[in-house]
């Protein structure tokens, strides 16, 4: 089986790989939802897709609630979700690349403010270089009556960028000055190596112990939740599993989970607005 390998993968499609992963109920699936609804042509993998039937072999049972852990790597067929990222990334459709001016227009779309790709500047919600976990708060980014951002910024100008990105359009080659975007989405994603390292932007969206169990003790579940389910596995498994995503992982941009969904759409948009820019910038040198 091929590996999976983001370098491999870039020089054929031009891939740009975005990881949404946080606690439960803390609105990942529905910023995952929203991306993918906002860039048409996006290949999106849920992690939950990928759960192994209740009576599997592999599932830990936890004695004191007879009820199985769902909340751990081994209650997934993590095998088969990498063949699948595989076969997205490996796909040659010329219908998946997205200009980088649909990015831009995505986020005129959440923010409703006028950011133009030839000319304002795109704040930026990442630092890639410093390997460090930044959180974002909700005021960062803001537009300014100039159209500027309240951020650090960076020059996008599309009549200067000069893509060599291309494909058969059925009439010939044509030049595309865009990106292959994949959305993976899932609560152990960024515990799992192979999909950490393949991830350009990596969102990580946190709550409190008593949002969390807010939101959590009022959704339905198959098989549902039992009676100390949340107490004994939920909360201190994703506590372990997010000490070790931070201590392990570089570049993992966290937001609050509690805040507006649409200011959380933006900062991600923002983001991998920024990232895909950087990437036409490093095919072009």
């Amino acid at each position: 089986m091929r590996q999976l390998c983001v370098r491999n993968t870039l020089k054929i499609n031009m891939w740009l790989i975005v990881g949404v992963s946080g606690a439960t109920c803390s609105g990942k699936s529905t910023v995952a939802q929203s991306l993918h609804k906002q860039l048409p042509g996006s290949f999106l993998v849920c992690q939950d897709d990928f759960f192994l039937p209740v009576d599997s072999q592999q599932h830990t049972l936890i004695p004191a609630l007879n009820h199985i852990n769902w909340e751990i790597m081994t209650s997934l067929d993590m095998e088969k979700m990498h063949a699948v990222i595989e076969n997205c990334l490996f796909s040659d459709s010329a219908k998946t690349v997205l200009p980088i001016t649909s990015l831009v227009e995505a986020v005129n779309r959440v923010a409703g403010s006028p950011l133009h790709a030839e000319s304002d500047k795109i704040g930026t919600a990442l630092n890639i270089n410093t390997g460090c976990h930044r959180a974002i708060p909700e005021d960062m980014v803001q537009f300014k009556p100039d159209g500027t951002q309240s951020m650090a910024t960076c020059e996008i100008d599309t009549d200067n960028i000069s893509s060599k990105t291309k494909m058969a359009d059925g009439h010939g080659d044509k030049q595309i000055l865009g990106v292959r975007i994949l959305i993976i989405e899932g609560f152990l994603i960024f515990n799992d190596k192979k999909i950490a390292d393949l991830c350009h932007c990596k969102y990580f969206l946190t709550l409190t112990r008593e949002q969390c169990w807010a939101r959590r003790s009022v959704r339905p579940y198959d098989p549902p939740d039992v009676p100390g389910y949340f107490d004994q596995c939920i909360w201190p498994e994703y506590e372990k599993h997010r000490d070790e995503v931070f201590k392990q992982v570089p570049n993992v941009i966290v937001i609050d989970g509690n805040q507006n969904r649409t200011s959380v759409l933006k900062q991600v948009l923002l983001g991998i607005t920024q990232r895909a820019h950087e990437l036409l910038q490093l095919q072009k040198s």
